[in-house]
């Protein structure tokens, strides 16, 4: 019943995720070699839009989980909530979710008007050098390098390093707990295991 749901999170979302990363890992290097704005902006367009495809694929479990079981979207939304944990710990990662399906619905709209989304608009998915103090400790990169950022409406800034493998490590904990099937272990997404 949950198999063309598992199938998406395994053929689609972890290589988008994988994609993402390494965007990531590209905008580093072009950074370390000119710190111009100029000499890293296509690398900035790169991860941005990787981040936007990332986040597309995760949010359409949601909807493949409602047609596999028929729950509502905001039901479904709810419970993933609940299972946004930093992989392997117990400490919470609130909003994970919901930001990856603001930047996917500001990629495919630019302007949003549904006030349950954490942001605004693609203006508020920003590539830059976020410094010290942003988001929690040992998330994304470090020391100022520049990465794919959410600015949510509320205020707070967060790195989109930190929200993919926390979604993507939700939904397997939340697809085991509805007893799907799922392959064996480990899974690895923007280098946190995700999945056991």
């Amino acid at each position: 019943m949950l198999g063309k749901t598992v199938d998406h999170l395994i053929a689609n979302i972890l290589p988008a995720a994988a994609d993402y990363a390494a965007a990531e890992d590209v905008l580093t290097q072009v950074y370390r070699n000119d710190p111009a704005p100029a000499a890293w902006e296509a690398a900035a367009r790169m991860a941005k839009r990787r981040a936007a495809e990332a986040a597309i694929a995760v949010d359409g479990l949601t909807d493949r989980f409602k047609i596999a079981l028929g729950d509502t979207k905001a039901d479904i939304r709810s419970r993933i909530a609940s299972f946004c944990f930093w992989p392997n710990s117990d400490a919470p990662r609130p909003g994970a979710h919901e930001r990856i399906r603001g930047v996917a619905n500001a990629y495919k709209h630019q302007n949003l008007s549904d006030l349950t989304l954490p942001i605004l608009s693609t203006d508020d998915v920003l590539v830059v050098g976020s410094g010290w103090n942003v988001d929690a400790w040992g998330v994304g990169k470090y020391g100022g390098l520049p990465e794919v950022l959410v600015s949510e409406t509320a205020g707070g800034l967060f790195k989109f390093l930190g929200d993919v493998p926390v979604a993507i490590a939700a939904w397997f904990h939340f697809l085991a707990a509805q007893g799907a099937a799922l392959p064996p272990g480990p899974v690895h997404c923007c280098n946190l295991e995700v999945h056991q």
